[in-house]
C-alpha cells in the first residue's frame, strides 16, 4: 500500500475546502442506481441541446484536432465582440466561465484579501477565493429574495479586493434590477474589482433586462462580466465561456493565469455558430420561461415555497434536508440538486427541461404535509 501523503503537503486552504457539488453523469447514475434516468434536472443543461449548425461545426473541426487550437481564440473573440459591440481586446475565452473565475483569483487575490459575495451563491465564487487565502463575506438575500443591496453596500465600505456575484442568481434565480445595480456601483471603490457573473442572462424576461455592461463602462471602476455557452447555448459538454473586461490589461493578465490552450478547437467553432443562431436561442429561452412558471406554480400548489426565478431552474424549499429529498427522487430516476450551503440545506434546485421531464419530476414530488 502506498505511503500516505505528508500531512503538510497540501495547503490547508485547499485541504479544508468542501467538495464541489457537481451533478452526476448519466452513465454513472445508471451504474450506481441500476436504473435509467428519467429526468436529469441537476445541472441546468439545455433540453434542446446546441444549435444544429454548432454541432456540424464541431464535427467538421474534429478533423483538425492533430493541431493545437488558436491560443488567442481570435475568431471567437471577434464574434463575441461584434455581437456585443465590444473591442475584441477586452474579451477573453475560457474553458467554461468557471475557468475564468479561477484565472481571475489567481491573477488578483493575495493571502488575506477580502472578497464579497452573496448567499446562497455559486460555490466557486467563495471556494476560489478561499483557495488563495482570502476571507469571504457572504451577504444573504433579503427575505423576499430581492438582492441585499444595503448589505452589499455596507460590505463595500471596506473596499474589498473583489465583489463577485451572479445575476440572475445561481442557485436562487432572481435577477438584480437596474436601480439596485446602479446603487451598488455608486458605493463601489476603484480598488475593488466588480466581477458580475451573467451565466444565465439570456433567460431574463425582456421587461426585466438592462445593459449591465453599458452601466459598468460608464463608471471608472475595474470590472469583468462573465458569460457562458454552457446554459442557453447548450454547449455544457464542450466547455466554453467568456469574459468582457474594462481594460485589455486585465485580459492580458488572465491569459497568463488561464491555461494557454483554454478552449479546444471544436468548442470554439461550435460557440461561434451557437452565437449566430438567435432563432435557436429564442426557442431555448422561451421554453425555459414557460416551464419555470408552470413548475413554480405546481410546486407552490403542492405546498413548497419557491424563489422567484429569471433562469432555467427553480429553487424551492423541500421542508427538510434537501440531500435526503434529492436522494429519494434518485430512486425514482429523477435527478435534482439538493443545496449544501448553510443555511439553505433544506432547499433544492431543479432544472427546467422538456414538459415531459418536468412532469415526471412533479409526479415524483409528494405534496407537503401541514
Amino acid at each position: 500500500m502506498p505511503a500516505p501523503l505528508p500531512h503538510d503537503l497540501i495547503r490547508p486552504e485547499v485541504r479544508d475546502l468542501p467538495d464541489y457539488n457537481a451533478g452526476i453523469a448519466l452513465d454513472r447514475f445508471k451504474a450506481t442506481y441500476g436504473i435509467d434516468c428519467i429526468a436529469k434536472l441537476d445541472s441546468n443543461e439545455s433540453p434542446l441541446g446546441p444549435a444544429p449548425q454548432a454541432i456540424k461545426a464541431m464535427q467538421d473541426a474534429a478533423a483538425g484536432v492533430a493541431r493545437y487550437p488558436d491560443a488567442a481564440n481570435t475568431a471567437l473573440r471577434a464574434s463575441i465582440a461584434g455581437a456585443l459591440g465590444q473591442n475584441a481586446d477586452n474579451v477573453i475565452i475560457g474553458n467554461g466561465s468557471e475557468d475564468l473565475i479561477g484565472a481571475l483569483f489567481r491573477a488578483i487575490i493575495r493571502a488575506g484579501d477580502h472578497v464579497v459575495t452573496i448567499c446562497p451563491s455559486f460555490g466557486l465564487h467563495e471556494f476560489g477565493a478561499l483557495t488563495f487565502g482570502a476571507t469571504v463575506t457572504k451577504v444573504p438575500f433579503n427575505d423576499d429574495w430581492s438582492f441585499p443591496v444595503d448589505g452589499l453596500c455596507e460590505a463595500l465600505r471596506s473596499a474589498p479586493r473583489i465583489l463577485i456575484f451572479s445575476s440572475p442568481s445561481n442557485p436562487a434565480g432572481p435577477a438584480i434590477t437596474e436601480a439596485e445595480f446602479r446603487t451598488i456601483l455608486d458605493h463601489s471603490d476603484r480598488q475593488t474589482l466588480i466581477c458580475f457573473d451573467e451565466a444565465y442572462v439570456e433567460f431574463i424576461e425582456a421587461s426585466e433586462r438592462f445593459d449591465a455592461l453599458g452601466l459598468l463602462a460608464a463608471t471608472n471602476l475595474p470590472y469583468i462580466v462573465l458569460r457562458t455557452f454552457s446554459k442557453a447555448y447548450g454547449l455544457a459538454g464542450a466547455r466554453a465561456g467568456y469574459g468582457i473586461a474594462s481594460d485589455p490589461a486585465m485580459i492580458r493578465a488572465l491569459m497568463k493565469t488561464r491555461n494557454p490552450f483554454g478552449v479546444n478547437a471544436m468548442a470554439a467553432c461550435g460557440a461561434i455558430e451557437a452565437l449566430a443562431d438567435t432563432a435557436h436561442l429564442a426557442r431555448v429561452t422561451d421554453l425555459a420561461m414557460t416551464e419555470r412558471a408552470r413548475v413554480s406554480a405546481a410546486l407552490t400548489a403542492k405546498g413548497y415555497a419557491c424563489a422567484p426565478t429569471q433562469t432555467n431552474f427553480v429553487f424551492f424549499d423541500t421542508g427538510g434536508p434537501a440531500a435526503e429529498f434529492a436522494q429519494a427522487l434518485r430512486g425514482k430516476g429523477i435527478l435534482i440538486k439538493g443545496w449544501q450551503e448553510a443555511p439553505f440545506e433544506n432547499w433544492a434546485r431543479v432544472t427546467m427541461a422538456t414538459p415531459a421531464e418536468n412532469d415526471a419530476f412533479l409526479e415524483a414530488v409528494p405534496a407537503r404535509q401541514g
